[in-house]
């Protein structure tokens, strides 16, 4: 089988899709969590 046959294949099996949603999930993972978690509240702290 030559090069376009495979990519043929490789296209009709849908391995594309799975493999940039895989590739993409892993950079989302990535970048999810760098620095802390910033909020739009502040702790309301209650004094006893």
């Amino acid at each position: 089988m030559d090069e376009r046959g495979l990519w043929r294949l490789f296209c009709k099996t849908g391995l594309p899709a799975a493999y940039l949603a895989v590739v993409g999930q892993r950079r989302e993972d990535r970048a999810r969590w760098p620095e802390p978690v910033r909020t739009a509240f502040k702790p309301r702290h209650k004094q006893v």
